[in-house]
């Protein structure tokens, strides 16, 4: 176990988006133009016509994924994850009227109406991720 304490936090952004736009693309947009480097998504809600997400489907030392994407009227839920060294690792539960949908947030959810993200940004933690030999990224110091 590795833990890492910030004693700086830096600007709250709040992302507002609008029907047809792309969440985790919208996202990282904002990242890089922002130059947020580490952060916390501390809220992300909103409504979706189209989730797409992956999930593990083992327990292997190698990790075996499975897609998913679905074109419903989908509530987002929940948006939250870390970004470190710039790139964002965030994961989504949504639903639609049959079932929930949790997972690894994946580029091509097209929000329906409006979703809502907040960006904690941290300053002062100078970190990155780094393989190892199961191909999982882990955080690491700098």
């Amino acid at each position: 176990m590795k833990t890492y304490i910030s004693e700086k936090l830096g600007r709250f952004v709040i992302i507002n988006l609008h029907k047809g736009e792309k969440v985790l693309e919208s996202i990282s947009q904002e990242i890089k133009r922002l130059n947020i480097k580490n952060g916390v998504i501390l809220s992300g809600i909103g409504s979706m016509r189209q989730v797409s997400y992956h999930i593990i489907k083992s327990t292997t030392d190698d990790p075996v994924n499975e897609f998913g994407k679905v074109k419903n009227p989908i509530e987002l839920g929940g948006i939250q994850g870390l970004i470190i060294d710039g790139e964002p690792h965030l994961h989504v539960i949504a639903s639609d009227p049959e079932r929930a949908y949790i997972g690894h947030l994946e580029e091509e959810c097209e929000v329906q109406y409006l979703a809502e993200i907040a960006i904690l940004e941290i300053i002062d933690m100078d970190l990155t991720r780094e393989m190892d030999e199961f191909g999982i990224q882990h955080i690491q110091k700098k």
